[in-house]
């Protein structure tokens, strides 16, 4: 196996003829140039070069190996540079896991504008509910909720503040709820099983600081946040949902939901980024700064 670092030596001393020049050329010393000449020699078994006077030149093997070595380089060169286009070009395949409660979200969005910016990608999109759902060949996730321990690289991006909402049919039908106690006696929609595992809801107003309420046992739960927020839209209960959700929602459908006691709020939402370790291609590079922006602001 040929060390690149020989073959470069080998070339240069051959097209220079100078042991000075090739090594400030190379930026290495004229004894680390001529040991590798030396150890290239060692790997083909026979000598590469004579000196005449103060002169280095191919001998007949060597002028036989010089146009070897200068291929080897080029390719070598070549690899190098398409590596480094491919750096910079978003192209190629990508594959994105969402969460599940975040389809029909301003995710998607995201994704369409990020498909017409980039013509050459291609991106493959699964759902997931569960961490250990993640494909090891994954090249970008988004979470949301609390997060397990998981083997890819996590960023938190934010917390999605919530509040309780119920459909205006709903109050209008049983009436709002004034006070914590008389919420319990209101039917609930589930939001992603978050609650479901836990009967009590830890609501937080400035004055009174943190409450624990006892929820009633929601006989709708869903991993989909559409489908959650549709539940209290049709009247199915009063429902924990992302106040930015509701503002989205209110542009298209003006005063379908409501909030319900809205001095108290509800616990926030951590939404995350997750990724591979070490360097990321420029195709998820790229959609990580979108989702970011297109979430930040």
């Amino acid at each position: 196996m040929y060390d690149l670092n020989d073959l470069k030596s080998f070339v240069s001393v051959v097209e220079t003829g100078n042991l000075s020049a090739s090594a400030k050329e190379l930026g290495v010393s004229k004894s680390t140039l001529s040991r590798r000449v030396s150890h290239l020699e060692s790997v083909m078994r026979q000598p590469l070069m004579r000196r005449q006077a103060n002169r280095m030149f191919a001998n007949d093997a060597g002028r036989a190996f010089l146009p070897f070595a200068q291929s080897i380089l080029e390719t070598v060169n070549r690899a190098h540079r398409t590596v480094d286009e491919l750096k910079e070009t978003v192209s190629g395949k990508l594959s994105f896991a969402i969460f599940s409660g975040l389809s029909r979200s301003w995710v998607n969005r995201e994704l369409f504008r990020y498909l017409e910016q980039y013509p050459d990608i291609n991106v493959d999109v699964y759902t997931i509910s569960k961490v250990e759902e993640l494909k090891d060949t994954t090249d970008v996730a988004i979470w949301m909720g609390p997060l397990q321990d998981t083997t890819f690289k996590s960023e938190l991006i934010g917390n999605m503040s919530c509040s309780l909402y119920a459909s205006k049919h709903y109050i209008e039908r049983f009436g709002a709820p004034q006070s914590i106690e008389e919420l319990e006696q209101h039917d609930c929609v589930n939001l992603h099983n978050f609650y479901s595992n836990d009967p009590t809801l830890s609501l937080y107003n400035e004055e009174s600081g943190y409450r624990e309420v006892a929820m009633p046992r929601s006989r709708l739960t869903t991993d989909l946040l559409s489908f959650q927020i549709d539940g209290v839209v049709n009247g199915r209960g009063i429902g924990v949902i992302p106040d930015e959700m509701v503002s989205a929602r209110d542009k298209h459908h003006p005063g379908d939901l409501v909030k319900v006691l809205p001095q108290w709020q509800a616990p926030s939402i951590p939404l995350y980024l997750l990724y591979s370790y070490g360097h990321l291609p420029r195709r998820c590079q790229v959609l990580l700064q979108q989702l970011k922006k297109a979430y930040l602001g």
